[in-house]
């Protein structure tokens, strides 16, 4: 009989997390896809669940290098929303320039952008974040530290002809307050936006 308890609490914690965009937990969600928002004020967590990522570039000055693009998205997505107006949860951009040794992934990134956090936070519903090369140098007084874990968008199965569900994204940033932000992203697929 415990084990029925046990299991029916464990799928219903399941459906709950599946099913939302924003909740509060006391808890931490490692594997979940979720942008995660520890306040240094409250003892439960807001979770934002991450649904699809996608993930494009381009080259718009050959000698100087190309773009990098990706956005996450709170629903799961058969195809790129950008095109109907769907705002993503989280952006980031940057630049790979010719010339630079990249040695990590996450090396391009120039900028992250969070949008519709709970204005109870006091992170603003805009929260911007200047990188250079994949460092916080500062730039937004409300950030203290950006930590990027892991940027490795899905592999591709040359001989099926399909990507793997092997995306690793992990992203914790530190606010001034004492907040702790996670952005996790792992085992699905990071499909191309389509874009040039």
């Amino acid at each position: 009989m415990r084990y029925k308890i046990a299991l029916i609490s464990v799928l219903l914690v399941g459906c709950c997390l599946v099913g939302c965009e924003r909740r509060e937990f006391g808890i931490d969600y490692v594997d979940v896809n979720a942008l995660v928002v520890k306040p240094a004020s409250k003892a439960n967590a807001l979770v934002y669940t991450i649904g699809s990522v996608y993930v494009g570039g381009g080259i718009a000055n050959p000698s100087e290098g190309s773009s990098h693009r990706s956005h996450f998205y709170h629903e799961k997505f058969a195809n790129n929303p950008n095109r109907t107006g769907v705002e993503a949860l989280v952006t980031i951009r940057g630049f790979r320039h010719n010339g630079v040794d990249y040695t990590l992934p996450w090396q391009v990134i120039d900028q992250i952008l969070i949008t519709g956090l709970d204005e109870s936070l006091g992170l603003g519903t805009r929260l911007y974040i200047p990188m250079n090369q994949g460092k916080y140098e500062g730039g937004n007084e409300q950030i203290k530290d950006v930590q990027i874990k892991s940027y490795s968008f899905a592999s591709y199965n040359e001989q099926e002809g399909h990507q793997n569900r092997d995306a690793d994204i992990n992203i914790v940033i530190t606010s001034t307050a004492g907040d702790f932000i996670t952005i996790r992203y792992a085992n699905d697929l990071t499909p191309y936006d389509g874009y040039w």
